[in-house]
């Protein structure tokens, strides 16, 4: 099984420690940091940290997080909508389609909380944008007034194909 210190080995090689706020690795191997919000180059970090932990035997749900200042805002009203409008600037630069056109979202609920939990998929699991996408949902999640926060779940059942598509896009894209 995974040690939190094969996990801090890997972790020191690629983002420094003062960036680092905490390391969590459970019973089952699942691994959970978190990087201060000010964490220099922190898409390349993102990416070496996913890549890098996975390749460490035993190790189970990988999730980086990122400090971020808390904000409230009290009676404000989110609707689905408006989060998924929301979402339709992130843009995967592969395919040049929004993730919500693209059939990326499969699961969104606002809590009562107000943190908004999002469940998605990538196009293929080996998707080398994964971390890049999944902090772009995030971070536009909390561009929206009055959420909390946001919980990104990432899943691959059932696989992404290209009949998740939106009739619009699929026209756009010659697939009808």
């Amino acid at each position: 099984m995974v040690t939190k210190e094969e996990v801090e080995n890997i972790i020191r090689g690629i983002v420094d420690e003062d960036f680092v706020k905490s390391i969590e690795v459970d019973e089952k191997g699942n691994v959970t940091v978190t990087l201060a919000k000010d964490t220099p180059n922190i898409d390349d970090v993102l990416i070496k940290l996913n890549t890098e932990l996975g390749k460490i035997e035993g190790v189970g749900t990988i999730t980086i997080n990122r400090e971020r200042e808390k904000k409230t805002e009290e009676n404000v009203e989110l609707n689905k909508d408006v989060i998924l409008e929301k979402l339709k600037e992130v843009i995967d630069p592969e395919i040049g389609v929004d993730i919500v056109n693209l059939g990326l979202i499969y699961e969104l609920d606002i809590r009562p909380d107000n943190t908004v939990y999002v469940k998605m998929t990538m196009t293929t699991p080996g998707c080398p944008l994964t971390m890049w996408i999944l902090r772009a949902v995030e971070d536009k999640i909390l561009e929206i007034p009055g959420v909390k926060d946001a919980e990104i779940e990432l899943t691959f059942d059932p696989p992404w194909s290209p009949e998740m598509i939106s009739e619009e896009y699929k026209k756009r894209l010659g697939l009808f």
